[in-house]
């Protein structure tokens, strides 16, 4: 199963309330006819957030996050081309201005509970150190940082993201950033206050210094989540 994680821009003379109400109200019911489709969430942005041991990622202005699942790249592609996608993706460049979207494959860590889920997620977009190969980044990434997540006090879930590949949509801008990316994490939190004392917990501590050890920039957003359709294996 694939994760696309989309970051979508507002066409110019929209404020961003009118995005998320067409977004929210318009938009996300069409997403149940759509085939194929195993997972859908979207997220609004509660604020962004910055580091003082990692430089901040250059990155065009957004007003929310979207995410889908699919069996594979050509589900996804299968779903696109049908008769709904399309009415699917019409309506999105209606309201979408610039957008950024890439495909992944999500390893979760600690997984986020599908009952009393938290409303709260981090979303770290991340770009290794320069001096780090792809193989050395992955293996403080994979191998040493995400196991620390698991003794983190108060974290509600954790996942990775590695990058598949970027695409494209001809109708829609691709918005400023400075890639390539090396992938994208989501942890979640009861609260921003019980975010704000985990990363102040000696665990907490130890684990975001570990990160700045194989992190160069990254871009960190608190959302608020919207699990519209939650994530459902294929049934054999």
């Amino acid at each position: 199963m694939i994760k696309s994680i989309s970051f979508l821009q507002r066409k110019p003379g929209l404020s961003r309330e009118e995005f998320v109400r067409h977004w929210l109200d318009v938009h996300v019911q069409m997403c149940h006819v759509v085939p194929g489709l195993r997972g859908y969430s979207v997220s609004t942005i509660v604020e962004h957030q910055s580091r003082p041991d990692v430089p901040s990622l250059a990155m065009g202005e957004f007003d929310g996050v979207a995410q889908t699942w699919f069996d594979s790249v050509e589900a996804r592609a299968a779903a696109a081309a049908s008769a709904e996608g399309k009415r699917w993706h019409a309506d999105g460049g209606s309201i979408i201005g610039g957008i950024r979207m890439f495909v992944t494959n999500e390893r979760p860590v600690v997984p986020p509970p599908t009952a009393s889920r938290p409303k709260f997620k981090a979303l770290s977009v991340i770009k290794r150190k320069a001096e780090l190969s792809a193989q050395q980044f992955q293996h403080e990434w994979a191998v040493v940082h995400a196991p620390m997540a698991r003794g983190v006090p108060g974290l509600r879930g954790f996942t990775r993201s590695e990058i598949v590949e970027e695409q494209f949509r001809p109708d829609i801008p691709a918005f400023p950033m400075d890639g390539p990316l090396d992938g994208f994490t989501e942890s979640w939190w009861d609260s921003p206050a019980s975010r704000a004392q985990t990363i102040a917990s000696v665990e907490g501590k130890a684990w975001f210094a570990h990160g700045s050890t194989f992190i160069g920039y990254v871009r960190s957003i608190l959302l608020e989540e919207r699990v519209v359709i939650p994530v459902r294996e294929t049934v054999a």
